[in-house]
């Protein structure tokens, strides 16, 4: 409703002038323009109805003005980004949606449909989804005290590439948000794969994730100049 609103604004301001304007030039030019008229109205109108939404989800990554106010988004199905023609095959398929009165056939699409996807987003792959706001500190990995008797070995930490300290880091800011036996499980493999590369394993009494912790911790004193600041190895995949 947002966006249709701001739509019927910009076609009350600009569009009418536009088809106005259309219409003196044709009645200038020969009897009987008006049906010229009206189908350039039509044409206008539909380049507004689909423009209005192909560009704003290209531009603002899935939003438009009326998404954005209500913090969700279009993405591709399994969280990828919308791509141009996504944009455009979903909303092109809008007309069908609409039918036969204001997103009828969209209406029932969304209530019979395990994700809730109109016709469009069935054919284009698409989802409509909640994006919550995300502070920037959040990003960053609140470390737990981490109590161990004697610093790992340089040059095993070393060992351990800064590829897969992203991953740890990864992990460790959105593991609060995993249900536990995946979380056990990817904490599991991440320390298999330090063991792998350094020989590393957790101590006798130590968590697979305080282990994970302090690996990363360490690895800003091993790798002074390579390596990211502990915050920045949170979000580097």
């Amino acid at each position: 409703m947002i966006d249709f609103l701001i739509m019927s604004l910009i076609g009350q301001f600009g569009l009418n002038l536009l088809i106005i304007a259309a219409a003196k030039l044709l009645e200038g030019l020969s009897p009987g323009s008006e049906a010229w008229a009206a189908a350039l109205a039509g044409l206008l109108f539909f380049a507004l109805y689909n423009g209005y939404f192909i560009v704003f989800e290209w531009l603002w990554n899935g939003q438009t003005p009326g998404k954005r106010m209500l913090q969700i988004r279009v993405i591709r199905q399994g969280g990828y980004a919308l791509r141009f023609f996504d944009t455009i095959l979903r909303n092109l398929l809008r007309v069908i949606d609409f039918l036969p009165l204001f997103y009828g056939v969209g209406l029932i699409s969304l209530l019979i449909t395990k994700r809730s996807q109109r016709v469009g987003d069935l054919v284009a792959g698409t989802l409509v989804v909640y994006q919550e706001p995300v502070e920037t500190d959040s990003l960053l990995i609140e470390f737990q005290s981490v109590s161990t008797s004697e610093p790992l070995p340089t040059a095993a930490v070393a060992a351990v590439s800064r590829e897969l300290l992203g991953i740890v880091g990864i992990f460790l800011r959105s593991k609060e948000d995993m249900v536990p036996r995946p979380r056990q499980e990817l904490a599991a493999e991440l320390a298999e794969l330090i063991r792998e590369a350094s020989g590393l394993a957790p101590k006798v009494g130590q968590s697979v994730e305080n282990f994970l912790i302090t690996v990363l911790r360490e690895s800003e004193h091993s790798h002074p100049s390579s390596s990211p600041p502990l915050g920045e190895a949170g979000i580097l995949f």
